[in-house]
């Protein structure tokens, strides 16, 4: 009888929980099944949306359309290129080798590359997969009509890269740089003997049993993929996509969210690397004066309304892909859309309904009156290291935007939100900004970084 009865008040205790749970859960869909359609239009013209609490999959979802032209709907399981988001595969994979003891996070890429050429300075494996090489991005910082080909083996990556200047010491800064991870992977390949794409499949993605994740084949068809498209100037059209071997180990992968998801729990069930090894590679690279990078070993490490992130999002010609793990609250937050756009409110997206997913409600911006606002508007400018550098705020339907007139400077046009009718932020990185007025009346930016006081701009329109 009291068997009996413990048996049924457990059941009952199971039940509750279950129909709490399952009320959470339903109330989070209604908010993301009202959310999404309403900002996708904005972004692309579908998307893959899946949500992860305490290793349950507790909401997965398609929207929009797969490829337009046919009026073939998006479906949950469909495959996408993930750009970036490939990096940590890349980086888990010297990560085991350096396990194995075949490599050192101190050693130099000279010991593996040896005809890189000496920069004054010892380049290591860990500056690499932390981003702070200073080696330029080949993506977006070398022009070498020389050397541009149809087509690269990783030796004419790597021959494409090498002879560039430093932007700055190895370890001092960080600055994103797809070259790093595309020299990892040609690394990879003279330490093992094999090619990346080999190494990847047999010892990455065959550990993590990932059947759905590929490195990219154009020749093969894949009939799960949707159609790539492109956003410029409001305008989508079909994307033309980038060549495979320009991509390599820096991202050049396709997945579906199943996988990606499957990849997070192989990860933290020390399937691939020990659990020590990846504290590390989710831990803010650390600078000789004592501050943190944003970024760790191939993942960054941020926070959305204080709660703790580690995160990576992809962005290539026709997807971008964006993953966050909240690792406090044991969230794990994946959406793969299938568009290109610059303006980076797919990330925005992405980060409100991770918002959602842990119980949080999404920011009201602080009121500000229009004329302080407009006030601000102008072109402000600093020189460093005798480069000259411009920010450009703007005005436009009750709204502030920024956005820098370098492209080496990366900060395409986006929203700033108030914090006080002075300071702003934005929401795709860690940046802030406070409007003063300096002695002559006259209006500067002062930005900050997650290192503290960045540069003083002064406004000279």
């Amino acid at each position: 009888m009291i068997k009996s009865f413990c048996f049924f008040l457990i059941s009952l205790l199971l039940l509750t929980n279950s129909n709490g749970q399952s009320k959470q859960d339903k109330k989070l869909s209604k908010s993301l099944d009202e959310l999404i359609p309403k900002r996708l239009t904005e972004i692309a013209p579908g998307c893959v949306v899946l949500i992860a609490k305490d290793d349950k999959v507790v909401y997965k979802k398609a929207f929009g359309m797969a490829n337009t032209e046919l009026n073939i709907p998006m479906h949950p399981n469909m495959l996408f290129r993930t750009g970036s988001m490939g990096k940590q595969y890349t980086a888990i994979a010297i990560l085991q080798l350096v396990e194995q003891g075949k490599i050192s996070l101190q050693d130099s890429i000279q010991k593996y590359i040896k005809d890189f050429p000496s920069k004054g300075y010892t380049i290591t494996i860990e500056n690499l997969l932390t981003n702070t090489s200073g080696i330029k991005d080949y993506l977006s910082e070398i022009s070498n009509p020389s050397k541009q080909k149809e087509t690269y083996t990783p030796k004419d990556g790597v021959d494409y890269i090498k002879d560039e200047p430093l932007n700055f010491k190895p370890g001092s800064e960080y600055r994103y740089s797809n070259s790093n991870f595309y020299l990892l992977g040609y690394i990879i390949e003279m330490i093992t003997g094999k090619t990346f794409e080999n190494y990847l499949k047999e010892n990455v993605l065959d550990k993590a049993d990932l059947k759905n994740t590929f490195y990219i084949h154009p020749e093969k068809n894949i009939p799960d993929m949707p159609q790539g498209y492109s956003k410029f100037d409001g305008k989508i059209e079909k994307a033309t996509l980038q060549d495979v071997t320009i991509l390599y180990s820096a991202g050049a992968l396709i997945s579906n969210a199943d996988d990606i998801y499957k990849w997070h729990q192989a990860l933290y069930n020390q399937q691939l690397i020990k659990k020590e090894t990846l504290d590390k590679a989710t831990t803010p690279f650390k600078f000789d004066d004592g501050t943190f990078s944003q970024y760790a070993y191939g993942w960054f490490v941020k926070n959305i309304d204080g709660s703790k992130t580690i995160e990576h999002s992809g962005s290539t010609d026709g997807f971008q892909s964006d993953e966050i793990y909240l690792p406090n609250e044991n969230v794990f937050v994946v959406a793969l859309y299938n568009c290109y756009e610059a303006d980076m409110d797919w990330q925005l997206l992405t980060n409100d309904i991770a918002r959602l997913a842990i119980g949080k409600t999404i920011n009201d911006n602080f009121n500000v009156k229009e004329n302080i606002l407009k006030s601000y508007v102008g072109t402000y400018e600093v020189t460093l290291n005798n480069i000259n550098h411009k920010l450009i705020v703007t005005f436009a339907d009750g709204r502030l935007f920024i956005e820098a007139s370098n492209p080496d400077d990366r900060l395409p046009k986006v929203l700033l939100y108030a914090k006080s009718e002075s300071e702003f932020y934005m929401k795709e990185a860690p940046l802030r900004f406070e409007f003063v007025k300096d002695a002559n009346n006259i209006f500067k930016i002062v930005t900050y970084n997650n290192r503290g006081k960045d540069a003083e701009w002064i406004k000279t329109q």
